[in-house]
Parts: structure tokens; sequence; C-alpha cells
């Protein structure tokens, strides 16, 4: 048994060193199952190279997709917001650990045909730039949360909100799927705000979709919901499953933040459809409760416009 089982467990990958990367479009990794096997799964990215490989974007095809679902860039993908290059840190799933590139993702990203992996440089670049990329899978893995065992036909999408700017007291729609099950697996919020109140903002789940106000309730702040509190009192940190990334007040009273959550740990599961929201600041009632309130309330401090950019990684079925 032990031979078969090893036999099936197929790695399969690419090392690129000093590959050039253009403006447009370039394949980096093609690759098709092995006749009999039931799926592949892609375990690690890594990337270095020229500065401007920090803010290129990397297309993951999955089963001869057209349209990519998933789509990134380097410093989203291990959840520091505005290409911060705090440098080294890492946990088992992402990470930075060199001054000049260094990114790493361990995301399992399952696939029952092909995967197909592809990069460009970002709008500002016209000449091609250096790259080094690492890409690495195995046939038939089976992906497991502490107890739970992915489906094999499970697959991972990447839902984003890029540069979105929301009022005070917007409702922000994270995931927004009308059916299917399913989890969420990997959270990432980086914010430009007039002030830092939109940290009052709740998280708010509904894992059925049609599940009324308040659904799940998450967090009764943004900065609970990435395990820390008082508006991150403590400063910025990076662990295991949570993070506070990105940190800056520009001259014109304007700051920049940016935190991750995983949630291997405790995934939270959906049956039938998933929303998943933040608000952009928030409201308590007449006795001094918040996240209960969907319209109406006591805006907690002042919440300015934001804009928002957000990844949240999720497995459906």
């Amino acid at each position: 048994m032990i031979s078969t089982i090893a036999q099936d467990l197929n790695t399969f990958g690419i090392g690129l060193s000093n590959h050039w990367l253009y403006p447009t479009e370039t394949e980096l990794f093609n690759y098709t199952l092995s006749q009999g096997s039931t799926f592949g799964v892609l375990t690690h990215f890594w990337t270095t190279g020229d500065p401007a490989i920090d803010e290129s974007i990397f297309s993951y095809y999955i089963d001869g997709e057209h349209i990519p679902s998933i789509q990134f860039v380097t410093y989203m993908l291990v959840g520091a917001g505005f290409n911060d290059q705090t440098t080294p840190w890492g946990t088992k799933w992402i990470g930075k650990e060199a001054k000049n590139g260094g990114w790493y993702n361990n995301f399992r990203v399952p696939f029952q045909k092909s995967i197909r992996i592809t990069g460009k440089l970002p709008l500002t670049k016209t000449n091609r730039k250096m790259i080094g990329i690492i890409l690495r899978g195995t046939e038939n893995l089976p992906t497991n949360f502490h107890g739970f065992q992915l489906p094999w036909n499970a697959r991972l999408i990447l839902h984003k909100i890029e540069n979105q700017t929301y009022n005070p007291l917007s409702w922000v729609p994270l995931v927004d799927i009308s059916s299917g099950q399913g989890l969420l697996f990997s959270h990432t919020l980086a914010v430009i705000s007039g002030n830092l109140n939109f940290l009052e903002g709740c998280y708010h789940a509904y894992t059925k979709y049609e599940q009324n106000f308040p659904g799940l309730i998450v967090s009764t702040g943004t900065e609970d919901y990435f395990d820390s509190a008082f508006y991150f009192n403590a400063g910025q940190y990076h662990n295991e499953i949570s993070g506070y990334t990105h940190y800056k007040e520009l001259s014109n009273n304007i700051y920049e933040w940016s935190a991750y959550r995983l949630h291997d740990l405790d995934p939270i599961f959906f049956t039938n459809g998933f929303r998943f929201q933040w608000r952009n600041g928030d409201v308590i009632d007449d006795d001094g409760f918040k996240c209960i309130i969907n319209q109406g309330g006591h805006i907690v401090g002042a919440p300015t416009q934001s804009i928002v950019t957000s990844y949240t990684w999720i497995y459906i079925w």
C-alpha cells in the first residue's frame, strides 16, 4: 500500500533563473496531469528579481480557463499591502525573506486537468525585466486542514477588490457568490483613509446566501478579526494565522494600513452560497452594542471615505 501511494504522488514543477518578464503576458509554466491521475495541487510559488517583479501580475489558468480564476501581485499574495518591503518574515503559508524579492506562497491550488501560469510587468514598465521563479506541486496530494480534507474536486478562487472607494459606513462586499459550498481560507485587507476610525468596522459572514443580517458576526472590530485589539496598539506583527503588515501616515493626514488573516485553523464553512462583508467604520445602538445595526445607530468616531483593496481566498466544490 505504501509503495502504491508513493507511485501516485508525482511531484512536478519548474525553476527559472535569469528569466525575462515582459509588458505583455508571458507563459512561465504549463502542466497537464499524467494519465490516470485524478487531480493535482500547486503547493509552492516563489519569486525574486528586478524590483518591477514586486508589482507584476501573475495569473493561474485552471483546467483550460480563458479568464484566470486567480490573478495577483506578489505583495498582496503574501498579505502585505502597498508593496511593503519589511523583511525577513514568514509563516508556513506566506512570507518575504529577502531584501530584494523573496516573496513566497504555499497555498494549495487544486486542479483536475491542467494549470497554466503566466506573468507580465506592471503597466508602468516598457522594457523586459529579470525574474527568478520557482513553481512546484504534486499529483493526487490531498489537502488537509486540521481534521477536514478538501474534496478532490475543490477549487481555490480569489475574490478581489482593487482600489475601490467606499463612503463611511458602507458595506464592502469581499465575497458574493449565490450558490455552492466551500470554506473561507484567507483574507487580506489594505485601506487608505483619512483617519483610523475605519478600524471600527465589523466583519460579517453569511454562510447561507439568503441568511439575514447580521449573519455570523466574525469580529466586533477590524483589529479583532486580525487577532489584535485597541487599534493594534502593540505595533506590527507577522504571525502564523494573522499579521498587521503595513502602516504609514502620509504628510496630508492620509493613512495606509494592511493586515492578513488565515483560516486554516478555524475555517468558516458555507453550504449554500456565501457573502463575506466588512464595514468602513461602524455604529452602536442606544445600549452601546456594535455590529448589530444595519442602518441608523450612533457612528463610532468619524470614519472617512476609504480606498479599499482586498484579496479573499475561498475553496469551493
